[in-house]
């Protein structure tokens, strides 16, 4: 087997991977029970709703003493 095509058979098997994994990812799904689109939109709604958690306050490093910078010659 040339050796060529041991380089080049990635540019020709990973399109083909994807194309694979999309149309099987993008299949359509069967029926979905109406209690859990409403239990999803819920959550949703509730986490849009809610207040974003505040960060902690970071806290300020040990001051020093500032010493004045010696002048440059």
């Amino acid at each position: 087997m040339p050796s060529w095509i041991l380089w080049l058979s990635p540019l020709v098997i990973a399109p083909l991977i994807a194309v694979l994994w999309l149309s099987w990812s993008s299949r359509p799904k069967g029926p979905v029970a109406a209690i859990e689109t409403v239990e999803e939109y819920d959550r949703f709604k509730a986490a849009l709703t809610s207040p974003l958690p505040l960060p902690h306050p970071r806290k300020k490093p040990p001051s020093r003493p500032v010493r004045p910078r010696e002048p440059t010659v």
